[in-house]
């Protein structure tokens, strides 16, 4: 119990230090940058679904090869060739709903920016 206790007391000490460096370390002009490189939310979501884009079109590049290769090598198997055909569809059909969501969000984040003039 006393392990314990002395635990609790030296975390509690230490966080108290520590936020009072940080704070005199913070007063003497130190800056933090913005990590996400936007200034309004139309610009964070806007660069989140383009590195979306750019993410998904190797991944589609590389499911649609998948597919195919799933069909190739079916050998007869109607199963398989279900298979690699229902790949390369809903690969297809999640790259069009991320384009779809890059489109809106470029629409809204004009509309957005129009309306502020």
């Amino acid at each position: 119990m006393k392990y314990l206790v002395y635990t609790l007391l030296f975390f509690i000490v230490f966080a108290i230090a520590f936020g009072l460096f940080a704070c005199l370390t913070l007063a003497q002009g130190i800056t933090l940058q913005n990590p996400a490189g936007s200034d309004t939310i139309a610009e964070l979501i806007h660069n989140i679904t383009s590195g979306l884009v750019t993410i998904a079109t190797p991944i589609v590049a590389i499911m649609v090869l998948i597919g195919a290769f799933q069909i190739l090598f079916a050998a007869g198997d109607p199963e398989k060739f279900k298979l690699g055909k229902k790949t390369i569809l809903y690969t297809i059909i999640g790259y069009a709903i991320i384009l779809v969501a890059s489109g809106i969000t470029s629409i809204i984040k004009n509309l957005l920016s129009s309306s502020g003039n």
